[in-house]
């Protein structure tokens, strides 16, 4: 199963992530993951909310203009090369990756990765033993 992504554009100045963040947080949505990415004058950012309607609804709100994207959440395998135990796994079925981040509230290290294909990602994944999280992410 994918997660939600809410992918957002907004002014890269200084306060501007803070001012986000701090409005989900008053609206009890806690972010489960974020990338932010700047070009000198707009930023990106990518989320992973506990309460992806909830937080589209908060952004609306502050009128910034919101998309949402498929991705999945993935267990980083606990071993020596387990990171490119799961790439390489992605690779062997030709899945190119967009985009990847980590995942700040799981107990072992965990990656958001918006990909083509997310279902065959998942059960390539699954099949090699790569734990994966469905919408339970968004309550741990």
């Amino acid at each position: 199963m994918t997660i939600k992504e809410i992918v957002l554009e907004t002014e890269d100045r200084a306060g501007e992530l803070s001012r986000i963040i701090a409005h989900l947080y008053e609206n009890d949505i806690n972010v489960c993951a974020f990338s932010a990415q700047t070009d000198g004058t707009r930023a990106v950012l990518r989320l992973v909310t506990s309460d992806p309607d909830s937080a589209l609804s908060v952004l609306s709100g502050l009128n910034l203009k919101t998309t949402t994207a498929e991705a999945i959440a993935v267990a980083v395998p606990d071993h020596p090369g387990g990171l490119n135990s799961l790439l390489k796994v992605l690779s062997n079925t030709n899945i190119p990756i967009h985009h990847v981040y980590p995942c700040l509230n799981t107990e072992k290290t965990a990656l958001i990765l918006n990909l083509d294909e997310p279902e065959k990602a998942i059960r390539a994944l699954e099949e090699n033993w790569i734990k994966t999280y469905d919408d339970r992410l968004y309550k741990l």
